[in-house]
């Protein structure tokens, strides 16, 4: 009797940590400057690679974003509206389109596209990643060095400020991720 009631009560706890783990909280969001295909996310150890539409899920926070070898940032919460974009990976205001690393991280995300056409979503291809093969954080190296370091390794240019600062505000107001007072003008244009 003594040893069916041990058994039974072990069965019981085990299915209650079963439910326990099967209830922990998934964090889902999507990448944005367009959707970002191919990005490297690290979450509880594990590496992985945003689809086509841009996706994560993660149990565990912080995420860890990466281009090849280029540390790109860091999102410790993610967003109510479950939208990280390039602001959201280097700690900074959604609205702060002058900080010299968002300006950086998006010229570098539409360069490395595949098809040269962020419009349609951005897709880093395994072979891209694979060329950015030299342990870089975006946020110590310098617009020049950037510049260089694409040349040199995909033999492309990064796309100019403007037309990278001006994709990734229309991706923005497209998701209404700006606050509907927020304008650019300069960028509206």
């Amino acid at each position: 009797m003594r040893r069916r009631l041990l058994v039974a009560l072990s069965v019981s706890i085990l299915a209650l940590m079963a439910n326990s783990c099967n209830e922990k909280e998934i964090h889902s969001a999507k990448v944005i400057d367009s959707t970002v295909e191919g990005l490297e996310y690290q979450c509880a150890g594990f590496i992985k690679y945003t689809p086509k539409d841009g996706s994560i899920k993660c149990y565990h926070l912080p995420l860890g974003f990466k281009v090849g070898e280029i540390k790109i940032g860091v999102v410790y919460n993610v967003p109510a509206d479950e939208l990280i974009f390039p602001q959201d990976m280097l700690g900074v205001e959604r609205t702060n389109f002058a900080n010299k690393d968002v300006q950086k991280l998006t010229m570098l995300l539409q360069s490395v596209d595949s098809d040269n056409n962020a419009s349609n979503g951005i897709t880093i291809t395994k072979e891209t990643r694979e060329k950015l093969n030299d342990f870089i954080d975006l946020k110590e190296t310098s617009l020049a060095e950037l510049k260089d370091y694409l040349r040199a390794k995909l033999n492309k240019n990064l796309v100019s400020q403007k037309q990278a600062l001006k994709h990734l505000y229309q991706s923005m107001r497209e998701y209404n991720a700006l606050p509907k007072n927020f304008i650019i003008e300069e960028l509206e244009q």
